[in-house]
């Protein structure tokens, strides 16, 4: 996908009002699933409908694959840690890694925080993920390129001036760098640290989720062979979660800027995360200074956007098992 094709569109819908009208019926026809979520002072509202797979309705509970909505809560895991000593973010990545190391003139010096902030010259723009009768790489397979992943080896290239390019590979080593330090399974902290501890215990990094889940469709109106494909590179792509609870991801971001007591960063770590780095790249998420932070994200079959207003405090977000259905829905509120 081109990523800022689709920023440039979703964006548009985050600033919008959320309209009576639903998702689905503005942008895709009866058939598609959404869920749009909004936090106004505090208050969650959600609105669903649509199918989540042929006789089944989509309810507020319902999961669908958030793609690279993952990316900010893998930067939260890693801020975490950052939060309670265990590594620091301007020091080479190299130091903390234990299984594999970075390749590439620049895999020595690329430091957390460039990795965070797609600024260490990282290979691998995204992932397409496996389908139901392909065999699943583990971590280390991923990184190196290795069968049976379908994806190349993530190397880091010199950039000039901390330049921005978007790599799904580098987040994928920000998931090694957690499991490294916490000798953990990287879905096991992940879950604990930030998805439980924000409201959102149901979120997961499971392959295939045990609750009620949402099949995907491409733009046409095709499905997606067995419902979705499979992402073992959950750091990247692999988040299955509502639209509420990536309302709640944006709210825990706001609630640390603010000094709340049940903040799960402290406020500096929480404004170094909302700074940009290049081209709108904070770290694990986009920026417009002093306006909006946000993420978006598109998997075969599933699109998803969350947006917060920092100075209103107002967070949007919205899921569909359709492609294309959230740039729609966007460009008919773009400004003419």
């Amino acid at each position: 996908m081109d990523r800022r094709t689709f920023n440039a569109l979703s964006l548009a819908a985050a600033f919008a009002p959320i309209p009576n009208l639903s998702l689905a019926q503005h942008a895709a026809g009866p058939d598609a699933g959404y869920q749009i979520a909004a936090i106004n002072e505090g208050r969650l509202t959600v609105q669903h409908g649509g199918m989540a797979r042929d006789g089944v309705a989509v309810d507020d509970h319902t999961l669908f694959q958030v793609a690279s909505c993952s990316k900010t809560v893998t930067s939260l895991a890693v801020l975490t840690l950052v939060r309670d000593g265990h590594l620091t973010l301007d020091v080479p990545v190299k130091q903390y890694l234990r299984r594999w190391q970075l390749p590439g003139l620049r895999g020595e010096k690329a430091t957390v925080a460039e990795l965070m902030s797609h600024t260490a010259g990282t290979s691998i723009h995204g992932f397409s993920g496996y389908g139901p009768s392909e065999n699943l790489p583990d971590l280390i397979e991923i990184l190196s390129g290795r069968a049976p992943a379908n994806s190349d080896a993530v190397r880091a290239s010199p950039r000039l001036f901390a330049q921005f390019r978007y790599s799904g590979g580098g987040t994928m080593v920000l998931q090694a760098l957690i499991e490294d330090i916490t000798g953990e399974a990287f879905s096991t902290y992940t879950s604990r640290t930030v998805l439980q501890t924000i409201g959102a215990a149901a979120a997961t990094f499971a392959i295939t989720p045990q609750a009620a889940f949402a099949h995907g469709a491409f733009e046409s109106g095709r499905p997606v062979e067995d419902g979705f494909r499979r992402h073992p590179e959950s750091a990247a792509a692999g988040l299955w979660a509502t639209a509420s609870d990536l309302a709640k991801i944006l709210q825990a971001v706001l609630d640390s800027l603010h000094h709340k007591r049940s903040a799960i960063l402290p406020f500096a770590l929480a404004t170094r995360m909302i700074t940009p780095v290049s081209q709108q790249s904070g770290l694990g998420m986009f920026v417009e200074p002093g306006s909006v932070i946000w993420h978006e994200g598109r998997n075969y079959g599933f699109d998803a956007i969350m947006a917060a207003e920092l100075a209103t405090g107002r967070v949007r977000a919205a899921v569909t098992n359709r492609n294309g259905a959230i740039e729609s829905y966007a460009q008919g509120l773009l400004p003419q």
